[in-house]
């Protein structure tokens, strides 16, 4: 039933985007739009998608005059809600379509960049993660490793997006030491150390599995499971495999590391988090997402429950009554929504450095496929999307508590060990909670400056959506 509902769903959306003004939704006659010889047809799809969906809905106006705006970039600019970051429009929907999937163009690279430390213009990145037999895995590349420059050019604020973007690159990096002396002090030497050089590295295209990491500890009589997530895909079949080795190994305790995990798609989030819900829950509310009222007329109509997302019987089931989560600035969308919806039915420990990314909107990507036809660029109609900010998501409680993202309530400073490691910082600090050991509070010195950027996802995926569905057209 829920899948045949989804079906309705699509079709009730594309006869949504199509109603003309009687109906409540803004429109300037059609899709294909000209004036005065100048193609305006994805400035009007721009406008009469957000005129339909945006969450904010009244700051599009009843009539636009495409002639003021440049690009169709412009016109979202020339109504977007002040606190929405996450709102966009884009000319590649093939591409990201994929990445949303974990399928992208990459060596396998996921970096942190910071200042140097010793200059203001200079940058370093420094490896946060290198996936399994990926290009930068083969060059020797891990965690932690500093780069400095790329192809032979140091990395500055003003060069390192076009250089960490190059198909092949040379990789400049000194290796960044992090052992603790007898003080507890960990010293990052990477300044001082051997500089190395890779071979030419080449980007590739890789469909990453979400799942990077399931591991067991024991450690004093607690059997702890650690699962490293790195992105929800359609792929439920994974994300049910990974739970299913942990319920079969018995675990007492589960640490959820969602550093790197940007988000992605309800119905695996739903699934993962009818796995992780206590017994007793099902059929109960995980998600409601708050729509505009002209969204929400219109399916009440079909549901009065649509804009509710449920826990369901499901096996395997871990049945726990607290999860440790270790975040990063990173870890945005669906793992925020995650966090939020279990805790209103069991204690969730949130372990990490800094905040989360705070993405508080549920986002749909639509594509102009109505119009068959090619802008002035020659860029197919058919590539043009809109990211748009269709919902706010609250969990049973009716609470939305990271707009600024989830403030751990254990801070603890991440450096760079290899994750899945037992003495990793964060890993550590869930361990000594889960076995009733104080955490531990080491100095510790990055020898770093300031931190500048995270880079290596695309960037939409970084704060990907939470899509409703899963068809084609969402």
């Amino acid at each position: 039933m829920k899948k045949i509902f989804y079906f309705m769903l699509s079709a009730a959306f594309l006869s949504f985007a199509s109603c003309n003004k009687e109906d409540d939704v803004k429109d300037q006659g059609g899709y294909d739009y000209e004036i005065d010889g100048k193609d305006y047809t994805v400035h009007n799809f721009v406008y009469q998608t957000f005129g339909t969906y945006y969450y904010w809905v009244n700051n599009v106006p009843d009539r636009i005059n495409f002639q003021n705006y440049d690009t169709p970039y412009d016109v979202l600019e020339s109504f977007r809600e002040k606190t929405d970051r996450f709102s966009a429009v884009l000319n590649n929907y093939s591409e990201v379509e994929k990445s949303f999937n974990n399928d992208y163009k990459t060596d396998g690279t996921n970096y942190d960049m910071y200042l140097s430390g010793d200059n203001a213009e200079n940058v370093v990145a420094v490896l946060n993660y290198v996936y399994d037999n990926s290009p930068a895995s083969k060059a020797g590349l891990k965690r932690g490793d500093v780069i400095t420059a790329v192809n032979g050019k140091t990395l500055t604020k003003a060069n390192y997006s076009t250089l960490l973007n190059e198909n092949v690159c040379t990789y400049t990096y000194k290796k960044n030491s992090s052992s603790p002396n007898d003080e507890g002090q960990v010293s990052h030497n990477w300044k001082d150390s051997e500089v190395f050089t890779t071979e030419a590295v080449t980007k590739t295209d890789m469909k990453i599995d979400p799942v990077l990491q399931v591991k067991t500890f024991n450690v004093d009589g607690k059997n702890i499971g650690y699962l490293l997530y790195d992105g929800f895909t359609q792929d439920t079949k994974t994300i049910m495999n990974a739970v299913e080795k942990l319920q079969a190994a018995q675990i007492t305790d589960l640490v959820l590391d969602l550093r790197l995990n940007g988000g992605g798609y309800v119905t695996t989030l739903d699934t993962l988090a009818s796995m992780l819900v206590p017994e007793g829950n099902e059929g109960k509310i995980f998600l409601m997402t708050e729509f505009n009222m002209l969204v929400s007329k219109f399916f009440e109509r079909e549901d009065p429950n649509f804009n509710k997302s449920y826990f369901v019987p499901i096996s395997p089931k871990l049945n726990l009554s607290t999860l440790y989560v270790l975040i990063s600035g990173s870890t945005a969308s669906a793992s925020e929504e995650l966090i939020s919806g279990l805790s209103a039915y069991m204690k969730v420990v949130i372990i990490g450095e800094e905040n989360s990314y705070g993405k508080f909107t549920s986002n749909i990507l639509i594509n102009d496929e109505d119009d068959r036809g090619t802008d002035e660029k020659g860029t197919p109609y058919s590539e043009w999307a809109a990211y748009v900010s269709i919902g706010c998501c609250k969990n049973a409680n009716g609470e939305m508590k990271f707009a600024n993202g989830f403030e751990p309530d254990y801070k603890v400073r991440d450096v760079y060990y290899e994750l899945g490691e037992k003495e990793e910082p964060l890993l550590n600090a869930a361990i000594s909670m889960i076995t009733g050991k104080a955490v531990s509070k080491k100095s510790v010195d990055l020898g770093l400056g300031k931190f500048v950027d995270v880079f290596g996802k695309p960037e939409i995926t970084r704060a990907a959506m939470i899509c409703k569905t899963n068809y084609k057209k969402r």
